[in-house]
């Protein structure tokens, strides 16, 4: 199993092509060989003057100025393209980066970003029936069958050209996440996914149940569960000593009106510690069989997380 480890950017937080490039410079000389990219239009209501770059543009940015870099979307929601069309997309990217763009799909929660938008926001059910479809018209519209025609509830093709075919061989990779790990949304990765990522607030103990219930319906679909890499997402905040962390967690269990020890209990899915407690804790990771680390460093000290993990913490992985 080769162990890699990525970096996730929100762009809906504010970050500049300033901040993106250096993260992306300090990927091309350190430990780490994946940027990912959510697929959000803005934070919240008060942010009308936070920059937020869209996802796929922003993407292909990455890829074409970055050669050495692997860049993925952690997620694009199904709702935001039409299917179809997002397969030439993906076509076209998958060419121009010389096969380097993953594709992370998801069915979409942000319920603002739906009305703000004018998308019609369905019930959780449809929206994952909605993705499952997508998927299908993915992987349809990249078959080497010069016109394809295709029809669901949701989507419908007839006669449309996918051409040139994708240059990644059978067809672009396509990773399933969720911020939930619903049994649904695990059996569509047991029988779509080339990969599974859960973020960002799944402990070792918990992704532990969700992956046997994965091999589990891997096998049901006729595949073998090995076939379908295994990633993690992480909140990181790395402390310098216990003391640093008990202060800080005593902080923001006063800030919810809770004790420690059930703020503690919220944040265990999270990536927070000294250096040796984190690396013992992605250990636990690794004997799950996950072979790709994502993690989502504090917002404008991203560089510096990168120096300190790439030195110290991800050499201890290897």
């Amino acid at each position: 199993m080769k162990l890699s480890f990525g970096v996730q950017i929100e762009p809906q937080f504010g970050f500049t092509k300033e901040k993106i490039d250096k993260i992306a410079v300090m990927c091309e000389n350190a430990n780490f060989d994946t940027i990912w990219v959510s697929d959000h239009m803005f934070l919240n209501d008060e942010s009308v003057d936070v920059p937020a770059f869209d996802a796929w543009t922003l993407m292909t940015y990455l890829l074409t100025k970055y050669t050495t870099l692997k860049v993925g979307s952690l997620v694009l929601c199904n709702s935001y393209r039409t299917p179809s069309i997002l397969a030439k997309m993906i076509t076209t990217l998958d060419h121009l980066s010389n096969g380097r763009y993953i594709c992370g799909y998801g069915a979409g929660w942000k319920e603002m970003e739906y009305q703000a938008y004018g998308i019609r926001f369905h019930p959780l059910k449809i929206r994952i029936e909605q993705m499952i479809e997508g998927i299908e018209v993915l992987r349809a519209m990249w078959k080497e069958e010069a016109k394809i025609s295709y029809s669901g509830k949701y989507y419908t093709l007839k006669d449309a050209l996918c051409f040139p075919k994708p240059l990644t061989k059978p067809r672009p990779t396509i990773w399933i996440g969720s911020n939930k790990g619903g049994k649904k949304m695990i059996r569509t990765a047991a029988k779509y996914g080339d990969g599974f990522n859960l973020a960002w607030s799944f402990s070792s103990s918990h992704c532990k149940t969700i992956f046997n219930y994965l091999d589990e319906q891997a096998i049901k679909f006729n595949r073998n569960p090995k076939e379908i890499a295994r990633s993690v997402g992480f909140w990181v905040r790395l402390y310098k000593d216990d003391d640093e962390k008990q202060n800080l967690f005593q902080e923001e269990a006063a800030k919810r009106n809770i004790s420690i020890e059930e703020y503690s209990k919220r944040v265990e899915g999270a990536l927070l510690g000294t250096k040796a407690e984190i690396i013992e804790q992605l250990r636990e990771y690794l004997e799950l069989e996950v072979s790709h680390f994502i993690f989502m460093f504090p917002f404008d000290k991203e560089v510096k997380y990168m120096t300190e993990f790439s030195k110290n913490i991800l050499p201890e992985l290897q």
